[in-house]
């Protein structure tokens, strides 16, 4: 078990001198240079002039921060299974009863999030972040100027959702997360175009970060910690700071998080990626469970994704003719790794980055998306085809043809089983339980969505003899789909 003491004041030292044991500390105080924790994340409440958010909102921002912390630096390889981490964190919030009430189900649902054990202990504090200053060097916002709120992270979907958001009439504060400076100008580069295409509607951008040093270790056992890869409870942060804002806006503001349902339901690829190997951002259970957790302490901010019944290639075919969109997306970041491609530059000089892989699992299903609708402008990573020879000269198992692989055996696995409802519907429901309703919609999102990647599949081989299509032997099956 890893336990986490969360501090949110340098005057909450006190408190944990009395409990010291073998814990690892992350101190969240006002001022960056005294903390491990470097944010910014204050941008959120200064940008409308205000000093702090409600207590509630607070809370749960601390709370998000306090597990996005621990999820980054507590190596995976640590565990048992090489996954699953059983970790303990004790948080100081304001609410500590509204907190304790909702626990439980709080833990459930980070744990469902992350793929982790996540145990929660409360403790009462009195100490506000960062509230010893109001103004901010950016320009100030009206918050009567906004109606709603929407997660930008600069991939495809948020892009698509930003602009759909403008055709409603929407006035939008778009919330991303500021993770490297590469990104965040690309993310200001795109919210410029649709700022522009769109003149007359309110929207703004605010970006935000959060960046966990080496907690401090106190106690008697030392463990050799290091930078964790993955990160499956980002999105929770991404959704507090969403939420955070909401509370500015006024009660019952929403918040949208634009991801197509094939990603939000996140059907396993093979058996090996059952687990929380892929992200569980949109899965319907999580977004309930979360709009449950914020409406019991009085978060009364719907959080919901108006694309969770459309495959990618249907979201885009929604905003094909429009000027922005062909001219700008493009510029997107679907990539699971868009900066990896830095390595890449001595032999490639031309390589842009950040850049789309092409060969990760989302950029292959931004791929097919784009095929689907005509044509692909987007300039990904030249130095890597994706033909059967790449299948061969990167075979391992967590080689760059993995993601590859497992959408081929996952095509295979659907035209072999396709007529079989019973066998659909448990592939669906492999994460959890799911309405009938869902059922219906989520598995035709299924369906479409592999038939976008078997069009991939054909146009990759219309230059490479069908070596792809053969790889695994599924000429036969999908000839006549």
């Amino acid at each position: 078990m890893f336990n986490i003491w969360i501090n949110k004041s340098e005057d909450d030292n006190e408190s944990f001198q009395n409990n010291i044991e073998n814990f690892l500390l992350f101190n969240l105080f006002d001022k960056n240079n005294k903390s491990n924790v470097k944010t910014d994340v204050e941008q959120l409440w200064r940008r409308f002039s205000c000093q702090s958010l409600n207590n509630v909102a607070e809370d749960f921002l601390i709370i998000a921060m306090s597990v996005f912390c621990a999820d980054k630096r507590l190596p995976r390889r640590k565990s048992i299974d090489n996954w699953t981490r059983n970790i303990k964190v004790f948080i100081p919030v304001l609410e500590e009863e509204k907190w304790n009430s909702v626990k439980d189900e709080l833990q459930r649902t980070i744990s469902f999030l992350s793929g982790d054990n996540w145990v929660f202990e409360f403790r009462k504090t009195t100490f506000r972040f960062r509230t010893n200053k109001k103004n901010t060097n950016y320009k100030v916002l009206n918050k009567q100027q906004f109606d709603s709120v929407s997660l930008f992270s600069g991939g495809l979907d948020s892009f698509c959702g930003a602009i759909n958001l403008c055709e409603q009439k929407k006035n939008t504060c778009l919330v991303g997360f500021r993770e490297y400076n590469l990104l965040t100008s690309r993310q200001n580069e795109l919210f410029n175009a649709i700022d522009k295409a769109y003149p007359i509607i309110n929207k703004e951008l605010i970006l935000f970060n959060v960046n966990p040093f080496a907690p401090i270790q106190l106690g008697k056992e030392r463990i050799a910690l290091s930078a964790e890869s993955t990160s499956r409870s980002r999105s929770l942060l991404f959704l507090a700071g969403a939420v955070a804002i909401a509370s500015i806006l006024g009660k019952n503001t929403p918040v949208y998080i634009p991801e197509n349902g094939f990603i939000g339901i996140n059907v396993p690829l093979t058996d090996s990626r059952n687990g929380s190997c892929s992200t569980r951002t949109t899965h319907p259970i999580f977004i309930k469970s979360i709009n449950k957790i914020l409406h019991q302490v009085g978060l009364c901010h719907e959080i919901s994704n108006f694309y969770w019944d459309k495959s990618k290639g249907e979201i885009l075919a929604e905003h094909i003719e429009k000027p922005v969109f062909n001219k700008y997306a493009h510029r997107t970041l679907s990539c699971s790794h868009p900066c990896l491609s830095r390595y890449d530059k001595k032999k490639d000089p031309t390589i842009e980055v950040p850049c789309n892989c092409g060969y990760c699992y989302p950029c292959i299903i931004r791929r097919a998306s784009f095929i689907v609708n005509g044509k692909d402008d987007t300039r990904y990573n030249d130095l890597y085809k994706l033909d059967k020879e790449f299948l061969m000269n990167y075979s391992s198992l967590q080689g760059r043809s993995s993601d590859l692989r497992a959408v081929l055996f996952s095509i295979r696995r659907f035209y072999q089983n396709k007529n079989d409802e019973g066998y659909i519907r448990d592939l669906l429901v492999r994460q959890g339980g799911l309405s009938s309703t869902e059922i219906i919609a989520y598995g035709r999102v299924y369906r479409k969505s592999m038939e976008e990647l078997i069009s991939l599949i054909r146009y990759l081989d219309l230059n490479n003899k069908g070596k792809l299509i053969s790889y695994l032997g599924i000429e036969g099956l999908v000839g006549n789909a």
